[in-house]
């Protein structure tokens, strides 16, 4: 019997000691949380500076050219963000597909959320307003003698 509770002891202490050891034991090496740049990635965020459309649609000489430019810029390492931080710096902020966040470039970002914001507030204000009205049957027009009897005299043909 003293086997058996020197055995469980043993074992206590072994699983506290591995659970010690694991919460003091160094973080194991990460690997980096941001993934490599892609062309398709940063295509669809980038216009070419010369036709103004998104630079995975343009076929223009500068689209290639600016293509070029984001794949050497991919070999040497960069992140998506320093990529196209390299192009605002070559060609301009008017470079980028997505408006900035300062001035009026935030407008393009504000302004949509506000109007589905209020679009979403009125849907739900009228649906509570009229699941709260209640609902009463609307009583149909009284009918004076003669068409009372001539409704009688139509519904009766149907009787048979």
């Amino acid at each position: 019997m003293s086997s058996v509770r020197s055995l469980h002891s043993i074992a206590r202490g072994l699983t506290i000691a591995a659970l010690l050891a694991a919460l003091l034991a160094p973080p194991a090496a990460v690997p980096s949380a941001t993934p490599r740049a892609s062309l398709p990635d940063i295509e669809d965020e980038v216009m070419c500076t010369i036709c103004g459309t998104l630079l995975e649609l343009s076929e223009a000489p500068q689209a290639d050219r600016q293509r070029a430019l984001i794949r050497r810029l991919i070999d040497r390492g960069l992140t998506k963000e320093e990529i196209k931080d390299r192009l605002v710096a070559e060609y301009g902020s008017e470079v980028l597909a997505t408006p900035g966040d300062e001035g009026f470039d935030l407008v393009a970002w504000v302004v949509p959320v506000l109007a589905i914001a209020l679009a979403a507030g009125g849907i739900g204000f009228l649906a509570v307003r009229r699941l709260r009205q209640p609902s009463t049957p609307t009583a149909a027009p009284s009918l004076d003698a003669p068409d009372a009897s001539r409704l009688d005299e139509d519904m009766s043909r149907y009787d048979h």
